[in-house]
C-alpha cells in the first residue's frame, strides 16, 4: 500500500502543475482578446465618423470644442505601431479624452473607405497616406495635422494643436469682423513678440499686426515687429543658417509704410511669398476701407496658398464673408 501512495503522489504532482500552466495560458489568451473592447475609461475613447455626424445632430450638439481625427488602417504597420504605443500611453489618453472628441476613420477596406461620413473626410483633408492626425474646431477649422508622429513628439504635437486652437479661432472672429474678440484670443507670447516667424507662421504675424492697428494699439505694433524680428535672427544665427530674412525685411517695410504695394511684390524671390504678400496686402485695404480691392488681394492670396496644398486660414474666411 505504501509503495502504491508513493507512486500516485509522483504522479499527482506534474498534473496539478499542468492544470496550472494551462489556467495561465488561458487566461492571457482571454486578456489579449478582450483587451480591444476594453472600457473607455481605459483607452482613447474613439468614435467613429458615421457617431460624430448624429451627435452632431442631437440637441446642444458636440460636447467639445477640438475634433482629432485618425487616419488608420488594419493592412498599415506603422499605424498599429502607433496604436501599441501612442495611444496606449496613459498622458496621451487623458489629453485626448478629455480635451477632443477622438475620431477613428478607418481605412482598411473599400467599404469602409466609402462609408460617406469617412469618404467626406477622407476628400476634405486630401489624406493619400497614413497614419494620418487631423484636429480641427468643432466648426470645422483646420488646427493642425502629423505625418508620421511617435512617442513624445505626438504628444507634444496634440498638446500644441490644443494651446494654438485659440489662434485659429482668431482667424474666424476677425474674418467676421469681431477684431476685439480676436485680438483678445492671441497668445501673449505672439502680441508681444515672443516668437520665430517663418512662413508657416506669418499670417499669424500679420494677423496680429492688423488687430493692433485695428483695435487702436498701434504702439504696440513696432515693438512687436521689432522684437519678433531680432528673435527670428537670433535663431537663424545659432543654427548657422544663412540669412533667409530678406522676404521679412520687403514685408516689414511694407507694413511700415515704407514701400508700395508694387514694390513689394517686385522683391519677390521665393514664389511661395507671394501669396504672404497678397495677404499683407489685402489686410491693409481691409484697414483703408477699400473692401473691392481687399476682396481681389485676398483673393489671390487664397488661391496662390492652395496651390501649394496649404492654407492660411484666413484669406479665404475673409473674402467669404466680405463677398456677403
Amino acid at each position: 500500500m505504501a509503495q502504491t501512495k508513493g507512486k500516485i503522489n509522483t504522479l499527482t504532482i506534474p498534473v496539478w502543475f499542468i492544470v496550472l500552466v494551462c489556467w495561465l495560458l488561458s487566461f492571457r489568451v482571454y486578456a489579449k482578446l478582450t483587451q480591444a473592447t476594453a472600457p473607455l475609461d481605459k483607452g482613447v475613447a474613439w468614435v467613429t465618423p458615421t457617431q460624430l455626424d448624429a451627435m452632431a445632430k442631437k440637441p446642444g450638439g458636440l460636447s467639445k470644442e477640438l475634433i482629432l481625427y485618425e487616419f488608420t488602417a488594419d493592412w498599415c504597420p506603422p499605424c498599429k505601431k502607433r496604436e501599441r504605443t501612442v495611444f496606449r500611453a496613459p498622458a496621451v489618453i487623458s489629453e485626448i479624452n478629455n480635451n477632443f472628441i477622438p475620431v477613428r476613420v478607418d481605412l482598411t477596406n473599400d467599404a469602409l473607405c466609402n462609408i460617406p461620413a469617412a469618404k467626406n473626410l477622407t476628400q476634405l483633408f486630401g489624406v493619400n497616406s497614413i497614419p494620418r492626425c487631423v484636429i480641427t474646431l468643432k466648426s470645422g477649422e483646420k488646427v493642425d495635422d502629423d505625418r508620421y508622429l511617435f512617442g513624445n513628439r505626438f504628444a507634444n504635437f496634440i498638446t500644441k494643436s490644443r494651446n494654438s486652437a485659440n489662434t485659429v479661432r482668431a482667424k474666424v472672429a476677425l474674418a467676421k469682423g469681431h477684431n476685439d474678440q480676436a485680438l483678445a484670443l492671441l497668445s501673449a507670447d505672439l502680441v508681444k513678440g515672443n516668437i520665430l516667424i517663418d512662413r508657416d507662421s506669418c499670417t499669424d504675424y500679420l494677423m496680429c499686426h492688423h488687430l493692433l492697428l485695428v483695435n487702436k494699439r498701434q504702439a504696440e505694433a513696432e515693438p512687436m515687429m521689432q522684437k519678433a524680428f531680432v528673435k527670428t535672427s537670433d535663431y537663424h544665427r545659432q543654427t548657422s543658417e544663412k540669412d533667409g530674412l530678406g522676404w521679412l525685411r520687403e514685408l516689414n517695410k511694407y507694413l511700415r509704410d515704407e514701400i508700395n504695394d508694387e514694390q513689394l511684390l517686385k522683391k519677390i524671390t521665393y514664389e511661395g511669398d507671394r501669396s504672404i504678400y497678397y495677404l499683407a496686402i489685402g489686410l491693409k485695404e481691409l484697414r483703408l476701407g477699400n473692401k473691392e480691392k481687399a476682396i481681389k488681394a485676398l483673393h489671390q492670396a487664397a488661391v496662390l496658398s492652395a496651390k501649394h496644398y496649404d492654407s492660411d486660414g484666413l484669406s479665404e474666411p475673409l473674402v467669404h464673408e466680405l463677398e456677403k
